[in-house]
């Protein structure tokens, strides 16, 4: 376990020897959540789409993560009214 003290804007920075064992790399996107207990988890970032809330074929699209399914479902619901 590391002791680190938060920066003046409460910044971190996860020594290089725990990155290097959970495979973590500069610029990579994290998801952080409170624990409850005054804890707080920091887990590599998972795409959800933002309309189901599914995680599978998620991809990123001018910046809304959404899946297959739900961009099949846009794709047509634009065809309608000839946008696509």
């Amino acid at each position: 376990m590391a002791h680190k003290k938060l920066t003046s804007k409460c910044g971190v920075t996860i020594p290089k020897d725990i990155r290097a064992q959970v495979g973590w790399t500069p610029g990579m996107a994290v998801d952080i959540e409170e624990a409850g207990d005054h804890s707080v988890i920091i887990r590599p970032h998972v795409p959800v789409c933002r309309f189901c809330g599914t995680v599978e074929h998620v991809i990123e699209v001018s910046g809304i993560s959404l899946c297959r399914d739900c961009a099949e479902a846009l794709r047509e619901e634009l065809d309608k009214y000839g946008l696509a």
